[in-house]
């Protein structure tokens, strides 16, 4: 059986929002926990350095997600279900957007540049930590809403 461009916009927006998700999880299983083990000077230093490391994976696996996501809404337009459960999925990601342009993006340049006293970055990087915690577990959400979307397809085929 041959698959329908809602179908294959479908697969790809389930697949870069859990690479999305997967290189959430990743940051904060790792990066955020070495961060938290240095002093505040050398974490905005060590971060000067990965951060721009960490830009090229985010994008790789944020676009294809934003531009599946939405597609999946406009080609469900028809299907109230469907539609619902996409329209989620990419509130999720547009949230996640927000959060990062709002704190994390103005943030992490404050850090490259050192713009912090020890102690305010300290405190800059543990609320970085929790909204990062918060857009990994609404990232996740979107996922699962995403599939939601695609069983909702999957049911009207068959």
């Amino acid at each position: 059986m041959q698959k329908t461009t809602r179908e294959n916009v479908a697969i790809i927006a389930i697949i870069s929002i859990a690479a999305f998700t997967g290189n959430m999880l990743n940051i904060g299983l790792s990066y955020a926990v070495y961060w938290e083990s240095l002093d505040p000077t050398s974490f905005m230093k060590d971060f000067a350095v990965k951060f721009p490391l960490l830009l090229a994976p985010t994008a790789i696996a944020l676009l294809p997600a934003l531009i599946a996501t939405t597609l999946s809404f406009i080609l469900h337009r028809d299907r109230l279900v469907a539609r619902r459960s996409w329209m989620i999925a990419l509130l999720g990601l547009l949230l996640t957007v927000g959060i990062t342009l709002i704190y994390h993006l103005p943030t992490n340049l404050a850090f490259i540049e050192l713009r912090y006293p020890p102690a305010e970055a300290t405190y800059r990087l543990q609320v970085w930590i929790f909204l990062h915690w918060v857009r990994t577990i609404v990232t996740l959400l979107a996922a699962v809403f995403a599939i939601f979307g695609f069983r909702e397809l999957i049911k009207s085929v068959n």
